[in-house]
């Protein structure tokens, strides 16, 4: 009985190797997932942010905005309105915190105004306030210049460059 029970463990010990989270270093793709009903988000690097905008400014996305992320930091939303865009930031951790003074100096040595607000979302890891922050840079920008904005925001800011992979959210 002991050694069934061994064996028993062995065999679920290699099932759930094989099943495990990540695949090794292998990224699972939505054909890959074990469950086909968890989509996995679409990665781009930024030269390809301006075609995935242009879905957005023609209506061919489920929201009037989009989001690159690559590490759960430097995520910021490129939102359209009245056709042109502007870009959001929103501290939903506290290793994102420090980035809101950054994000208000660069505004103001590149002269886009600023709104500090919020979306009304609780902060994952922080409760000093009661929803998340978010400062919203009006840059009221076409395609080509909030992609450039966008470009030198991860670039200076968050350290990223042209080979950064990112997650498109939402």
């Amino acid at each position: 009985m002991k050694h069934f029970k061994i064996i028993t463990m062995g065999i679920l010990a290699s099932i759930l190797s094989l099943l495990g989270c990540g695949y090794g270093n292998k990224r699972a793709t939505q054909s890959e997932s074990i469950n086909p009903y968890i989509p996995v988000a679409a990665q781009i690097t930024m030269d390809k942010l301006s075609g995935v905008l242009k879905n957005v400014q023609a209506g061919r996305t489920e929201y009037d905005f989009t989001g690159i992320c690559a590490n759960g930091v430097n995520c910021i939303y490129f939102m359209l309105d009245n056709g042109k865009f502007y870009i959001d930031f929103e501290a939903m951790s506290k290793d994102q915190l420090p980035y809101l003074d950054t994000l208000k100096q660069f505004a103001k040595e590149h002269n886009y105004p600023i709104i500090e607000t919020t979306y009304n979302n609780t902060p994952i890891d922080y409760d000093h306030v009661k929803f998340a922050p978010v400062l919203s840079l009006k840059v009221n920008a076409d395609i080509d210049s909030i992609v450039h904005v966008g470009k030198l925001i991860e670039q200076t800011i968050f350290k990223n460059n042209d080979q950064t992979i990112y997650d498109i959210v939402p």
